[in-house]
């Protein structure tokens, strides 16, 4: 089978990404990861993004569109990730390109997303692909 991108759609695609997104995010149960998707996908439209090669789920990328006065319409990107086994193979550049197309032709004006600092070969994998490093994101937890 070739290489395939397509947008999530329904519960056996979910089913199908949950082990890729987990080596994103390992504290995430199955059932959170369904939940917060729903929540997500009704709220503000949040999008899953795959690649499938010889029926498995390569990488996966999670984004939305969101508008504010500093970058205007824009695609955020939440979620970008590949399995371990198929890192280094071009896939997390090719789902970057997907949402550069998709920023385009939707009128957005840029694409964003956040890492973390200790994220250092996300970072540099980001400078590799022309991104550039433009402010820090700060977080305050409620208790």
């Amino acid at each position: 089978m070739e290489k395939r991108i397509f947008t999530v759609n329904g519960k056996n695609d979910l089913e199908r990404c949950y082990p890729v997104m987990k080596e994103l995010r390992p504290q995430l149960t199955f059932e959170d990861y369904l939940s917060i998707y729903e929540q997500s996908h009704s709220a503000d439209g949040y999008e899953i993004v795959a690649i499938e090669n010889e029926n498995r789920i390569r990488a996966v990328m999670g984004y939305r569109f969101l508008s504010d006065f500093v970058r205007g319409k824009h695609v955020y990107i939440d979620d970008l990730v590949s399995t371990e086994s198929a890192r280094s193979q071009g896939l997390g550049a090719e789902l970057l390109k997907f949402a550069e197309e998709l920023a385009r032709t939707n009128g957005c004006k840029s694409l964003r997303l956040c890492t973390g600092l200790e994220n250092e070969g996300g970072m540099k994998f980001y400078d590799r692909n022309g991104w550039k490093k433009r402010s820090f994101a700060y977080v305050k937890k409620i208790t």
